[in-house]
């Protein structure tokens, strides 16, 4: 059997080293799409492969994922909010004859139309009925991964779903709604058995995730690891929150700041971000036990920043 080929775009990312990783495993031959090929190089020796990528260029693209040839899958791993390289990615692997496309479609469900209101979610969106519509018409395939919160990501970065780090925890609607998360590593071993089961999951949203747990689950395990420290916590209404924010754009407020009671209160509020079904099993991955769920909370809260 023909060793499966697979472009990944924007490797560089958060979730680029785990996707990498997890399809060199598989035994996929895997080339970058780089804008720093240099860069790339130094970080992923071969026998990852390596290939200049202009992502204002739909024709460059397109030749380069000629050039090299014979891909089965594109990965696309570029931030979700940059709509316009993912759509000449999109075109660019039609017109190259890639059959099979995983978009980056990774985070919350655009399931429900209150998560499909949000502004953060637009250019998702956007992509996805692209893609979808091209699908439609016989051009390409495509598997999406919903993936719910990154959940390693964001003990480690911006503090959510709790803040391990000695600032307050914005605690949603009195912390016992319960949101789906996902390890990077799981995100990347769901990419890769995505890529090998491209057939069988072919134009499909799948749903994964590592657990599903509460703002208050997480907080106890942070104070049982380190009793001795201070996890201080700020009340969020979330209804009020958004009727706030909302009052506040009305007067020219922007920025991540006005928009976050948006996605609290799709999250928690109306417990959106928790996946009811979700196809670990059909993907051969792992449910976290509570356990390793505690691990991870002890990891970062051991962590010295």
């Amino acid at each position: 059997m023909p060793t499966t080929k697979v472009a990944v775009a924007g490797p560089n990312g958060t979730l680029g080293p785990t996707v990498i990783n997890h399809l060199v495993k598989q035994g996929f031959e895997v080339t970058l799409l780089s804008r720093n090929t240099e860069k790339a190089a130094q970080q992923y020796p071969p026998p990852i492969k390596v290939a200049q990528a202009d992502y204002t260029s739909m024709e460059n693209l397109t030749e380069t994922l000629r050039e090299v040839g014979g891909f089965d899958s594109l990965v696309i791993l570029i931030n979700r909010r940059d709509l316009e390289p993912q759509i000449k990615l999109i075109d660019a692997a039609i017109a190259a004859g890639v059959p099979h496309i995983v978009p980056s479609s990774f985070g919350i469900s655009t399931e429900s139309p209150e998560v499909r209101a949000l502004p953060q979610i637009k250019e998702k969106i956007e992509m996805e009925k692209y893609l979808v519509k091209k699908a439609d018409e016989g051009k390409v395939s495509y598997t999406a991964i919903n993936t719910g919160l990154f959940f390693d990501w964001g003990l480690e970065g911006p503090g959510i779903p709790v803040n391990l780090k000695g600032g307050p925890t914005w605690r949603a609607d009195g912390g016992d709604v319960a949101l789906s998360v996902s390890t990077l590593d799981l995100i990347g071993q769901a990419v890769a058995q995505a890529v090998r089961k491209r057939e069988e999951a072919r134009n499909s949203f799948l749903y994964v995730h590592s657990a599903a747990v509460t703002q208050n689950q997480l907080l106890q395990y942070a104070r049982e690891t380190a009793p001795e420290r201070d996890f201080p916590v700020e009340e969020v209404d979330t209804e009020k929150a958004v009727a706030d924010a909302e009052e506040k754009m009305r007067q020219g407020a922007t920025g991540p700041r006005v928009a976050a009671p948006a996605m609290m209160r799709v999250s928690f509020g109306l417990g959106l971000g928790l996946f009811k079904k979700v196809d670990n099993a059909f993907l051969g991955l792992e449910v976290m036990t509570e356990e390793e769920v505690k691990a991870v909370v002890a990891k970062y809260v051991r962590k010295q920043w």
